[in-house]
């Protein structure tokens, strides 16, 4: 009888932690400008803990950020006549990629007041590349996906690191 209370105890903890965790990436979530996108990021996380969550945030950002210059990059490489406003994207996700991996930085020091400063600075709509340029073998710019991202990883790095640092 007693081995059946514990484990009936041990799942009912683990069912309420889990569910205290899927609320705080919900409101977490709900505060950036694609829901399925963060939750996606947050199910990495391998525990439950803020920290943990802004982890996974700041290193999902800076390996995708990484991506996109690279991505973009590749694309200067055959832009053509296009390559004024390329550049200016390609510039654009230096600055950005350069952030992510301060931020990374940032909270490897256990500095994550600072992390929501610098996502501040980076978060204003001119940092985010132009889009009005044709991609070869794309419809539609990828550029605008990948621009999407980024403001949902800036949001999340501002939300919970001001969860964390609170």
């Amino acid at each position: 009888m007693y081995r059946i209370l514990l484990i009936f105890l041990a799942t009912l903890v683990c069912s309420v932690a889990e569910a205290n965790t899927q609320q705080t990436v919900n409101e977490i979530c709900k505060q950036t400008i694609d829901i399925k996108f963060c939750n996606g990021i947050l199910a990495k996380a391998t525990s439950p803990s803020l920290k943990d969550l802004l982890n996974v945030t700041v290193t999902e950002a800076q390996r995708i950020s990484d991506d996109t210059y690279f991505f973009i990059s590749t694309i200067l490489l055959n832009a053509g006549n296009q390559r004024p406003v390329v550049q200016k994207c390609v510039d654009a996700y230096a600055v950005l990629n350069s952030s992510f991996t301060d931020a990374l930085s940032l909270f490897n020091s256990g500095r994550y007041a600072e992390i929501i400063t610098l996502m501040v600075n980076i978060s204003s709509e001119d940092v985010i590349c132009e889009t009005d340029f044709n991609v070869p073998g794309y419809n539609i710019n990828p550029m605008i996906e990948k621009n999407r991202e980024t403001k949902v990883f800036v949001a999340m790095e501002k939300i919970i690191g001001h969860m964390v640092s609170s």
